[in-house]
């Protein structure tokens, strides 16, 4: 638990890492950013990043498979007495940090019980800088491993930033899980 309420666990192979990263770059349409999102339901983004949606690449019903199979029963261990199976989730998506597109994530809080946050690469050889600051707390995780994820609470009591990627390029899976 680096941080608290906030658990940290080894999940997926950098073999996955790096062909998940390989799909988003080959598929290559990335958000603008904008409040406008015709992804979404609403059209409507409320905190624009540079992302692509799982939908968006027809992997929506795989994802939602990962998260009932291995990622409930870890939110399970962790969030003792919240139960919800399936999981519900209908933002999944890669992030991509660069200090020319997005360097970083202004403070906000995510649309979810509880989020996921896989790191796909790696710190210190693929990006500088990086990483998720709890604001309540004053604690930051850094340093991500790729494959290790990060699982905590969503709109209720965790505003968070990500912070400044000053080299290179970060991704991360995020899924707002149970909104």
């Amino acid at each position: 638990m680096p941080c608290p309420e906030v658990y940290w666990f080894p999940w997926m192979s950098m073999r996955f890492c790096s062909e998940w990263i390989a799909i988003m770059e080959a598929f290559g349409q990335w958000s603008n950013r904008s409040n406008n999102d015709k992804r979404l339901d609403s059209g409507y983004e409320s905190v624009p990043i540079r992302d692509i949606h799982m939908n968006q690449l027809g992997l929506e019903r795989q994802w939602l498979h990962i998260l009932k199979e291995y990622v409930r029963p870890l939110q399970e261990m962790v969030f003792i007495g919240y139960y919800h199976n399936p999981p519900v989730s209908i933002m999944n998506f890669v992030v991509r940090y660069r200090p020319d597109e997005q360097p970083s994530l202004r403070p906000h809080q995510d649309s979810s019980t509880y989020t996921i946050n896989l790191a796909l690469n790696t710190s210190h050889m693929d990006y500088e800088g990086g990483g998720c600051h709890f604001l309540r707390y004053n604690c930051s995780v850094r340093n991500t491993k790729p494959g290790w994820l990060l699982m905590h609470p969503g709109c209720l009591s965790h505003y968070y930033e990500d912070l400044l990627v000053t080299n290179g390029t970060r991704y991360i899976m995020i899924s707002f899980v149970d909104p």
